[in-house]
């Protein structure tokens, strides 16, 4: 079984788990009860498909547990007390606790639990195919510290240089508000039903309840996108390399 297998295997387990202990006792009491699309569920809780961050929010909020701990078995499950901290929180918590002056990152007291997401090449317009599956997983920086939605994308295609280059790792937060200036990661609906999102880096410029507009640097320009059409837009917050 190779690494995103087996990543969407254990997915689909705790979800598994997290209905159960909700008190619905199959998949089809849970999806008539919150209206969810039944293929959708189903290709998550079989394993079939790698449960993304929005749907992972969705059904954290309707079996009471932590979206992190759906996507990546960090965070508080099914019958833990509410009163307990996330691994990942207190990590972040005994971190920011550190002696003025010492290092807060080293591979040693960081590990490699940060969600690397694939994207893939998709023409020369620098929009890239999402296909949202974890190909690896890397180290998260510090301001990353507790955020268990948080991930990392490589960036792909040349048109956000000389900000981010192509290969280059950046690392995506989307609790943290996205205001105008920020850069950006946006996936927007496919033209056709069955075909993957399409994603891209981008620094937004404007927004408003209709449109969002873009900004690329290489070639320098503005895209134009309706609102309707995105399916999210979450914060870059740093880059590096893995």
């Amino acid at each position: 079984m190779n690494k995103s297998t087996s990543a969407k295997s254990d997915q689909a387990a705790r979800l598994r788990r997290a209905r159960e202990a909700a008190g619905f006792k199959s998949a089809s009491d849970a999806v008539q009860r919150f209206r969810w699309r039944v293929s959708t569920y189903m290709a998550h809780e079989n394993g079939q498909n790698g449960i993304r961050t929005e749907p992972a929010l969705v059904y954290a909020k309707a079996y009471g547990v932590e979206p992190g701990w759906i996507l990546t078995g960090l965070g508080l499950g099914p019958g833990a007390p509410k009163s307990q901290q996330s691994a990942s929180a207190q990590q972040g918590a005994r971190e920011t606790q550190t002696a003025p002056g010492a290092s807060v990152y080293s591979p040693e007291r960081w590990p490699r639990d940060l969600r690397v997401l694939g994207m893939a090449e998709c023409g020369p317009d620098g929009w890239s195919l999402w296909n949202g599956e974890v190909i690896e997983m890397t180290s998260r920086p510090p301001n990353l510290a507790g955020a268990a939605l948080a991930y990392a994308v490589y960036v792909v295609g040349d048109s956000m240089e000389p900000r981010y280059h192509s290969g280059e790792l950046v690392y995506v937060h989307p609790g943290r508000p996205v205001d105008v200036g920020a850069y950006v990661l946006v996936q927007v609906k496919p033209a056709h039903d069955g075909e993957a999102p399409k994603a891209v880096v981008k620094r937004l410029v404007r927004r408003s309840a209709t449109k969002v507009t873009l900004e690329q640097f290489n070639p320098r320009k503005t895209v134009e996108l309706k609102a309707s059409d995105i399916i999210s837009m979450h914060r870059v917050v740093g880059s590096g390399e893995a």
